[in-house]
């Protein structure tokens, strides 16, 4: 899956009950902001780090987003354009745990930025907002062989050798148990394209190996791509030649 283009907006004729995404890990602070949103007939998803963010709302709508404020420092280190990308989209709403009372403090985050119970500004500000999400790009199912690198260079030694699971005009999603940080860059030579130039990208997300019944990889931002790759790459012509151990080496510059 790769990143969504401008968000779409949901509309319905009857009011239902707002859907929020709630980011923070688990734990007692969770615990509690679930318990509170749940409380005023809320319909609660919860993800557990910034980087979930993308998969959860390509998939569904939210009325507003409440994200935990510790859970968003630790992301602004890794993650900045992504924290505020999320932030410019959604109602947020920030909260953390007052550790003297134990209750959950909110703030409303934006132009019109104030404090008070999260029940209160959660029926304020979400729950006449209308429901959106982020419309992903179309994705078609086609499974190219790449040559995945975390360099420039394509060192041989770490080159992975993998495929695409599915592409879209602005990205990818590429088949790999690796660990890659979200936010990073990769470069990609895709074997089955006339022009073999390579290809950078951002990672956007990742689904770790052993994540439920998913398969393992990284959503890919196209950062710098040509149109007629682009276009290759959604319209294939024919079945590619097979690629061979020379074709490597000539791409990577070992004999």
């Amino acid at each position: 899956m790769t990143p969504g283009s401008p968000e779409t907006v949901v509309t319905t004729g009857k009011r239902l009950p707002p859907r929020i995404l709630l980011v923070a890990q688990p734990g007692e602070a969770c615990t509690l902001y679930e318990a509170a949103l749940g409380g005023i007939g809320a319909l609660v998803d919860t993800v557990a780090s910034i980087d979930k963010f993308y998969g959860a709302v390509t998939h569904f709508a939210y009325n507003g987003v409440v994200i935990d404020i510790p859970t968003k420092i630790k992301a602004l280190s890794d993650h900045k354009d992504l924290v505020y990308s999320i932030m410019g989209r959604f109602p947020v709403i920030q909260v953390n745990v007052d550790r003297r009372s134990g209750r959950v403090r909110a703030l409303l985050y934006g132009q019109h930025e104030r404090t008070g119970p999260l029940e209160d500004l959660i029926r304020e500000t979400c729950w006449h907002s209308p429901p959106r999400k982020l419309r992903s790009e179309e994705r078609k199912p086609f499974h190219y062989n790449v040559m995945l690198s975390m360099t420039r260079q394509f060192n041989p030694r770490t080159l992975i050798r993998t495929v695409t699971m599915n592409v879209s005009q602005q990205g990818c999603f590429i088949v790999s148990s690796a660990r890659f940080q979200v936010g990073g860059r990769v470069w990609l030579h895709i074997m089955d394209l006339y022009d073999r130039t390579p290809i950078s990208g951002i990672v956007r997300h990742t689904i770790k190996w052993g994540e439920a019944m998913v398969v393992p990889g990284i959503g890919v931002e196209f950062e710098i791509i040509s149109e007629d790759q682009r276009r290759s790459l959604l319209n294939p012509a024919q079945p590619s030649a097979a690629v061979t151990d020379e074709t490597i080496g000539r791409l990577t510059g070992v004999p």
